[in-house]
């Protein structure tokens, strides 16, 4: 019973340890994934389609820069804002949360929120400099956003 209790106990302070330091390996591998889970009203997207061609058009994200317990962090507005200052035409934008990582609760951590805009194929390269990425590259569903503040 003891042995028991101990090997429950030393497996759950592994799992504490490897969730507070963040575990970086584990997130490159996942940055890496290309798979995309469909949101509830997400077309279905797979590695295996066809490249877009140019005119068609592809989604894009960045992290919110959302903190647990402070809010903070760019609105779907400022994310809109930006690519459109930088001459990008943006169809549609969304809230979304990634799916692909798990996110410890504490206070001051990130949050999965990301923000997603529908932007045609020419303007990727742009929106990459901008420090967007396709949303492809990941696994996410759209969400309500949230309010900043904490």
């Amino acid at each position: 019973m003891v042995k028991k209790m101990l090997s429950a106990l030393l497996t759950l302070t592994l799992v504490v340890a490897v969730a507070a330091c963040g575990g970086a390996k584990e997130e490159q591998a996942m940055e890496n994934q290309v798979e995309n889970t469909p949101g509830p009203t997400q077309p279905e997207v797979t590695p295996s389609a066809p490249a877009p061609r140019p005119g068609e058009l592809v989604w894009v994200y960045r992290k919110s820069g959302r903190k647990q317990c402070e809010g903070g962090g760019m609105t779907l507005q400022q994310s809109l804002a930006k690519l459109r200052e930088n001459g990008i035409a943006v169809q549609e934008s969304r809230c979304g949360v990634r799916t692909d990582r798990m996110y410890p609760a504490v206070c001051g951590a990130p949050t999965g929120d990301i923000l997603l805009h529908l932007i045609g194929m020419d303007a990727l390269d742009a929106a990459l400099e901008l420090g967007y990425d396709p949303a492809e590259q990941m696994q996410y569903q759209f969400s309500a956003c949230r309010d900043n503040s904490a």
